[in-house]
């Protein structure tokens, strides 16, 4: 994508020279979101246009109104404190409250896209400057509504649209963004990221604790890639320090990566075995062989643990989605740390995610070509008995009809969606209630709950519906 694309997919509502400024946020944001087809690309397109009024708004416009008022002690903001103006929507689809900036926070800092977990807590209104103010919609895409890409391939307006709005307000602009960013075809793809990598092709990653991944002492990043393996292959959090013990390790660290293989073994079985990297740089026979085994490992559900030794010159450089390199200092590295994922780009680049005990932000990604070069001399360790399928070919996307009865679904969640065993499996609001109420709130107050605007907005559809049901 150029700035000039950007523009014609928001209807031109900035000048040239200012998409041209938002263009990396926006391209980032769309890697981070998997934003990979020109179907996805447009609907992201036309939905953060209309959310945003073509990207002119990235913080919520502030009255304080009356509605904005009811912040106080709502969506995690603590009452009688100023949360509920700092934590008002920040974004080209707004965050709003301290609960959600907290929940970005913690997504972006997994990902290696903020230095700190609590970064948009300290500092909500960074979620709305140029810098970052991709992340909360490529946040909202991926973990709040995690089913909107899928929406997206089936070309199912409608229902992106209540994901994201909760309703189908604004449904005829909404459309015409669509129809115009669909005729862009692939210009709407974002182009190279930082490191050159477009977006991916498949990325596979494993889950495990980014509370625990700081290691203990500056000398137990053995026990701490242990610990981390463990954890995340069984649930168990094994203590740093029981496991320094179990390794033999001392202030000098732990004697080679065999000593995590041992415990390995003998704490959750796999049949741990000893890859060794003699050849520096690495020649092609052991590099595939590495590629192969942490494929193969990931698919199968447990990383890869690895003992690298990195001089200044050749310290980890962020790739793929990653923005920030992991801090490296101090010389030359002896270090342990965990392969936790891989992805290969749309250009065919291959990634790898480290979990780094040592280094903020603790995880990141760097091109594999790089991190084969970080080993030599040493060895790498890895799970025999689990490696599944060393095929790292993502699978051609099943079709997919999506038909759904959006006004009854949306009467379902908000008066009750009947019941099991005789018992009511969601009692909900009474719809007339609801519009009674609504009603008067806005009369009194200007602002209502958006339970009782959607009864209110939809109130002879979902009559109809509940007159229908009792034929």
């Amino acid at each position: 994508m150029d700035a000039q694309t950007l523009s014609e997919a928001m209807g031109g509502t900035l000048s040239l020279d200012r998409y041209r400024q938002l263009l990396p946020a926006f391209e980032e944001s769309m890697r981070v979101a998997n934003i990979n087809t020109p179907l996805r690309a447009a609907h992201y397109c036309a939905q953060l246009g209309h959310e945003s009024v073509g990207l002119k708004y990235q913080s919520e416009i502030w009255g304080p109104t009356a509605a904005q008022r009811t912040y106080d002690g709502r969506m995690g903001n603590r009452r009688g404190t100023d949360d509920w103006s700092r934590f008002r929507g920040h974004g080209w689809i707004q965050v709003t409250g301290r609960d959600n900036h907290t929940a970005v926070s913690k997504w972006a800092y997994a990902r290696g896209l903020v230095p700190t977990g609590d970064f948009f807590v300290t500092a909500p209104e960074k979620l709305g400057n140029d810098q970052y103010v991709g992340i909360g919609p490529a946040w909202y895409w991926t973990a709040a509504r995690p089913n909107l890409n899928s929406l997206c391939d089936a070309d199912d307006l409608s229902a992106v649209t209540i994901a994201i709005n909760g309703g189908t307000n604004g449904i005829a602009d909404r459309r015409a963004r669509l129809a115009r960013c669909k005729g862009l075809g692939n210009r709407l793809l974002p182009s190279a990221a930082k490191g050159g990598s477009p977006v991916a092709t498949v990325e596979k990653r494993l889950d495990y604790s980014r509370a625990q991944i700081a290691q203990d002492t500056y000398y137990w990043c053995g026990p701490a890639t242990t610990q981390t393996l463990i954890q995340a292959r069984t649930g168990n959090m094994v203590a740093e320090s029981v496991l320094a013990k179990e390794l033999g390790t001392t202030i000098n660290g732990t004697n080679g990566v065999q000593q995590l293989q041992r415990v390995l073994n003998a704490r959750i079985g796999g049949n741990w075995k000893v890859g060794a990297m003699p050849n520096d740089p690495p020649n092609a026979d052991q590099k595939k062989l590495l590629w192969d085994r942490i494929v193969g490992s990931i698919n199968g559900r447990v990383g890869v643990a690895a003992n690298i030794w990195v001089p200044p010159s050749n310290y980890p450089k962020a790739s793929y989605t990653s923005t920030q390199n992991l801090q490296y200092s101090g010389g030359f590295i002896k270090h342990y740390l965990c392969v936790m994922g891989y992805a290969i780009d749309g250009a065919g680049k291959k990634h790898v995610w480290l979990a780094d005990s040592g280094f903020a932000p603790y995880g990141s990604w760097i091109t594999f070509d790089q991190f084969a070069t970080l080993i030599p001399p040493r060895e790498y360790a890895y799970a025999a008995d689990w490696l599944a399928s060393t095929d790292a070919t993502p699978s051609k996307p099943k079709e997919t009809t999506v038909s759904v009865n959006y006004p009854k679904l949306a009467l379902e969640q908000l008066a009750g969606s009947g019941e099991k065993n005789g018992e009511p499996t969601f009692i909900g609001w009474g719809i007339e209630d609801l519009i009674t109420k609504g009603r008067a709130n806005l009369q009194t107050y200007g602002s209502a709950t958006v339970p009782q605007m959607l009864a209110i907005a939809h109130a002879d559809t979902f009559r109809a519906i509940i007159n229908e049901g009792k034929k």
